[in-house]
């Protein structure tokens, strides 16, 4: 992978970083209920009924898209990714918080694994304005967190950022980009993640405890 260095004004202006949002999440369960799997073949899909606090009188029916394996489709409901996405829909600020939504259904149309866990989820709600009867737009691609890592050296009154050349085929080009990487698991550790991609991309042994 090359590494290139690139010359940055010399006086440089850092903005600060944006804040932290946190959410509020109330004390209630999202309930999963699995349907029996039909035991001969038959065109019928997988699906899986849950229950949210919000509306409890109509649950929501979870569908895998045509192709969509029986794993993948387990992994994707049971995945960190998908339950937080719930719990954002009835936290404080969320869609389904003051009841002028409605949740009818979820068709999870991909999955892509990244290992034993999920790296990117695509699925599509069916989520409903109460006073209208009109469709929300609810198109969502899911993925985990990431962490990106600035460095800046200073040379002879130069200042200089390193960046990595990087293939990304969604826009069909080579891209500069900070060295960056997602967290291996749901429990934050974006120091260890973020040593890692400058060990690997830049080929510098930094200690942890550092």
């Amino acid at each position: 992978m090359s590494q290139l260095f690139y010359t940055l004004p010399k006086r440089l202006t850092v903005s600060p970083s944006p804040p932290l949002l946190h959410f509020n999440y109330r004390s209630s369960r999202t309930r999963l209920v699995c349907s029996k799997m039909p035991t001969e073949s038959s065109p019928s899909p997988l699906t899986h009924s849950i229950t949210i606090p919000s509306q409890l009188s109509q649950p929501v029916h979870v569908v895998a898209a045509p192709g969509l394996s029986e794993s993948d489709f387990r992994c994707a409901v049971e995945s960190t990714l998908f339950k937080q996405w719930l719990k954002n829909l009835q936290s404080e600020t969320g869609i389904l918080a003051n009841g002028d939504m409605l949740l009818k259904q979820v068709l999870i149309q991909g999955v892509d694994m990244f290992g034993k866990r999920i790296g990117f989820l695509k699925f599509k709600a069916d989520i409903f304005c109460k006073e209208t009867g009109q469709k929300v737009p609810g198109i969502v691609f899911a993925r985990g967190p990431a962490v990106a890592v600035l460095i800046l050296l200073d040379s002879e009154g130069e200042t200089y950022a390193i960046l990595t050349e990087q293939v990304r085929v969604p826009t069909g080009r080579v891209i500069l980009e900070l060295p960056a990487g997602m967290l291996d698991d749901d429990k934050g550790d974006f120091v260890g993640t973020a040593v890692r991609e400058v060990s690997f991309i830049l080929l510098l042994d930094f200690l942890l405890s550092l």
